[in-house]
């Protein structure tokens, strides 16, 4: 498994951008499952919650748009972050004399 889970999505043009302080461009990076689990397991750990980021300016084929795709990357290794496996009950061994009939 790799230890770097990557997804992407896309920073388009803000077109409800009516003041100065409204973000030029606005969209979503999904996170996946694991991505998930890897930043929980930062937290649980005290270490910062991050998420690596990279944007290329590219054009929607279907509209001609330009737009920023966008990628997001979380380190994490699942095995490192794992819980060690419930230890075995040991069996109960009885001499005869501890039976009392």
């Amino acid at each position: 498994m790799s230890k770097y889970h990557k997804t992407e999505g896309g920073l388009w043009v803000n077109s409800e951008k009516n003041k100065a302080n409204h973000p030029d461009r606005t969209g979503t990076l999904a996170i996946s499952r694991e991505q998930l689990k890897g930043l929980i397991a930062m937290g649980k750990k005290g270490e910062p919650v991050k998420i690596k980021i990279a944007a290329w300016d590219r054009k929607a084929q279907d509209t001609g748009q330009p737009y920023q795709y966008v990628t997001g990357e979380v380190y994490w290794d699942g095995e490192e972050a794992a819980p060690p496996p419930p230890p075995q009950p040991q069996p109960v061994l009885y001499e005869e004399d501890d039976i009392p009939f």
